[in-house]
């Protein structure tokens, strides 16, 4: 779906001028919907209860890629979205979407499947249903957003997600949104200004989903420690290590670990490492979580340089992380303050 990318919900309400199409965001998304929900449905029908199934469409409904996320257990579900071929969820065909665009998260714990997203800093952003551009977002059990020409649907698999789509197409849009095709509804996105991590739909009050904790915007940032960056295979100028001093905001929004010095916080020299290699997040007081960035040489365990690679990777004081043959360590904060 083309949206543009200065769209948003302050500039799109009930009774404005439209877009330069004659519809506003919403709107745009609402008929591309109706257009995919007949395969949708057909879809998320021959997905097991508890999974779940995430459904890339063109701007005309047309599927182009899906996945089926398996109901997550001890750590998250990753699923990184994006033109490269590595991406789990690819999306060759736009040039608007970025080579990693979003991660895409589903966190465990009962009752429904709680997401988090990571604009992982592509051109075109990643917006909400109300058209709003956020850095990142939230959603329980289903939702959508959009990124370039495309639409990502994420909806639950088995009876839900069919009863979830039945109906007219503004009741199943209403049901998978919060909003009608008018743009009347939840209010899905905090400002820019004041929502600097990630936005929550449908609800102000931060609250916790089994390791997954909501980000509290009146909470000061509490020092998280250091994470430290190691090649194991040094060159000839010897050892070089990187680090970097951590915050609780940091970790909140997600910081990126790679070779491009532009765009990740920490950043590290060596073919070895890709240049958005890994982005890393809070799970714990005591636990950081590594997830890869459809890299090329992969996110392991300590000790792992060979071998698959794996979409998350729990790290802790005691057990870094290898991001290809570069070590990824933490010295955790003594004085941990919970917020």
């Amino acid at each position: 779906m083309a949206l543009n990318p200065d769209d948003s919900a302050d500039q799109h309400r009930p009774g404005e001028a439209p877009g330069r199409d004659g519809l506003t965001p919403t709107q745009q998304l609402a008929g591309c919907f109706a257009r995919a929900r007949p395969v949708l449905q057909a879809l998320v029908a021959g997905v097991d209860s508890g999974d779940a199934l995430v459904v890339a469409t063109d701007r005309k409904g047309f599927p182009v890629a899906q996945r089926v996320l398996r109901r997550p257990r001890d750590l998250p579900r990753a699923l990184v979205i994006g033109r490269h071929n590595r991406c789990a969820l690819s999306i060759p065909n736009d040039n608007r979407v970025s080579l990693r665009h979003v991660l895409l998260t589903a966190w465990p714990g009962d009752g429904p499947i709680h997401y988090r997203g990571y604009d992982l800093g592509g051109r075109a952003g990643v917006l909400l249903a109300d058209g709003k551009r956020v850095p990142g977002f939230s959603f329980q059990s289903q939702g959508l957003i959009s990124l370039g020409r495309t639409v990502v649907f994420v909806a639950p698999g088995g009876p839900e997600g069919v009863g979830l789509l039945d109906g007219g197409d503004d009741v199943a849009f209403r049901n998978l949104t919060g909003l009608d095709p008018t743009g009347n509804g939840v209010r899905l996105a905090m400002s820019a200004t004041s929502e600097p991590g990630v936005a929550h739909l449908g609800g102000d009050e931060p609250r916790e989903y089994g390791g997954y904790r909501g980000l509290d915007l009146e909470a000061r940032p509490q020092p998280r420690g250091v994470l430290r960056l190691r090649s194991t295979k040094p060159s000839g100028r010897g050892e070089e290590v990187r680090e970097l001093d951590l915050d609780s905001r940091q970790l909140q929004r997600g910081l990126l670990i790679g070779r491009y010095s532009d765009r990740c916080s920490l950043a590290g020299h060596g073919r070895n490492l890709s240049r958005v290699h890994a982005l890393v997040t809070e799970e714990a007081p005591r636990s950081l979580l590594v997830y890869d960035l459809a890299s090329t040489n992969g996110v392991r365990p300590a000790g792992m340089t060979e071998g698959p690679s794996h979409s998350v990777v729990r790290l802790t004081e005691d057990s870094p992380v290898m991001l290809g043959h570069f070590e990824l360590a933490w010295v955790p904060n003594r004085a941990v303050k919970l917020h």
